[in-house]
């Protein structure tokens, strides 16, 4: 689909460059055609009638103004530190949860007797 469509379009821009006829019958009527010009019209000189192309101004660069900072970017920043912690670390403050939680079970055995 794509290729017949692009097929298509190639053969259309081939025509579109082609030469114009200005034809002018007895009667002074313009006709302006891309065949040759009826019985008793005579063709006319055509003249480049395209307006002289002034070359286009220079492109300035954009002017970029700095985005406005936020009055929270200047407030200072707590220190970040990276938590390095190691097994042992990590057991040991696991065994403390436990601990504590089966102090804490016991007490509540006996608050509630």
């Amino acid at each position: 689909m794509k290729l017949i469509l692009c097929a298509a379009l190639a053969a259309t821009c081939g025509t579109a460059g082609a030469a114009v006829n200005k034809c002018v019958d007895p009667e002074g009527h313009v006709l302006y055609t891309d065949v040759d010009c009826p019985q008793g019209a005579t063709m006319q000189a055509q003249e480049d009638e395209r307006p002289d192309v002034q070359a286009a101004p220079p492109v300035l660069p954009p002017v970029t103004t700095p985005a406005p900072r936020s009055r929270w970017a200047d407030l200072p920043r707590p220190l970040v530190r990276k938590a390095s912690i190691d097994m042992t670390t990590l057991k040991a403050a696991h065994e403390n949860m436990q601990l504590e939680e089966a102090l804490h079970k016991s007490r509540r055995l006996l608050t509630s007797r």
